[in-house]
């Protein structure tokens, strides 16, 4: 377990690009209140824990980013608040590829999406092998398709076009 410096933070919390979607959240908050409940017993009992409960990376990155200490109760309180799992402040996208994407790949993406869009924007990823290529992006209240197969399907006409003007030439 890492201990940061148990300053109050009055800066706005961030999330770390190690934070994709919603499913990561879910799972940070329910290690908090494990961790949170654990600490409370052991006040209860009013002895030191012996063996503190392993935390993962991703919530020591997140109380590190955010300089919190996570033995501390209020810090605790404050990032338990803060990565709640339906939290309207928390954007939702939803990002369809026809493959899985690289954690390299996701890694980039979170981090630009949180620079030039939104800084606490959350990206459910999907699969749609149907895509071939390129990916399809929706929002609550938008659809865009940057897929191949769109394109393709855009530019049939002139697909066909070429298409029969080589089988000419090829004719002659």
């Amino acid at each position: 377990m890492v201990e940061h410096s148990g300053e109050a933070n009055a800066a706005v919390m961030r999330l770390p690009p190690a934070v994709v979607g919603p499913v990561d959240i879910g799972r940070l908050h329910r290690e908090l209140t494990a961790l949170d409940e654990f600490l409370s017993q052991a006040a209860l009992r009013q002895s030191e824990p012996q063996d503190l409960p392993r935390t993962s990376k991703l919530l020591e990155e997140l109380s590190k980013q955010n300089t919190l200490n996570l033995l501390d109760a209020k810090d605790r309180q404050r990032l338990r608040e803060f990565i709640q799992p339906a939290n309207p402040k928390m954007p939702v996208l939803h990002m369809s590829f026809a493959a899985d994407p690289s954690p390299v790949f996701l890694n980039k993406l979170v981090s630009w999406l949180r620079t030039e869009i939104h800084p606490l924007a959350l990206l459910q990823i999907g699969l749609q092998p149907s895509i071939a290529a390129g990916c399809v992006l929706r929002t609550t209240n938008k659809y865009f398709d940057f897929s191949l197969r769109k394109n393709f399907t855009e530019k049939r006409g002139e697909l066909i076009k070429r298409l029969e003007a080589t089988k000419a030439v090829n004719e002659l």
